[in-house]
């Protein structure tokens, strides 16, 4: 354990190197096709630290699930492989305790669905709105609602 907790500060270290790098080197390049006169969409300059992200991302298993409510939408980042039931214990230990079940519909059915609805009726229309119990794996980009109940105190 010790040896990757070394490892991983390694690379940390120098992912952090490279990220603080990335801006001077782009308005550097910016410059340089600015100077020779270079216009269009091919020479844009673009940054590599969205893909740096998911690559780390995809690296170290990990995934998003989305909660959204009147007031905001959230994005929790869980290990790829969790139980609907451990995802809700992200968003609090009360919620993986008392989990009843999950009301799941995946990111992109809603985007292509609700027609510009902030609303979750197309996607029930359109039977891409499910009910998953204690045994669903989470999957990349769900949109979730958690159902629980908790009425004892909790054991210790």
């Amino acid at each position: 354990m010790l040896d990757f907790l070394i490892i991983s500060q390694f690379i940390v270290a120098d992912i952090s190197v490279i990220m603080l790098d990335i801006p001077a080197f782009l308005q550097q390049c910016e410059e340089e096709v600015k100077a020779m006169g270079l216009t269009g969409p091919g020479f844009a300059v673009k940054s590599v630290i969205p893909r740096i992200i998911r690559s780390g991302r995809t690296a170290l298993c990990l995934q998003s699930f989305y909660t959204a409510g009147p007031k905001e939408v959230r994005a929790w980042t869980i290990m790829k492989g969790t139980l609907a039931p451990q995802a809700a214990g992200v968003i609090h230990s009360d919620f993986e305790r008392g989990f009843i079940k999950a009301e799941v519909c995946n990111f992109d059915d809603f985007k292509e669905l609700h027609e510009g609805q902030a609303s979750m009726a197309k996607v029930k229309e359109a039977g891409k709105y499910r009910q998953e119990g204690k045994t669903y794996v989470m999957n990349e980009g769900d949109i979730v609602v958690f159902m629980h109940n908790v009425t004892t105190a909790k054991k210790k």
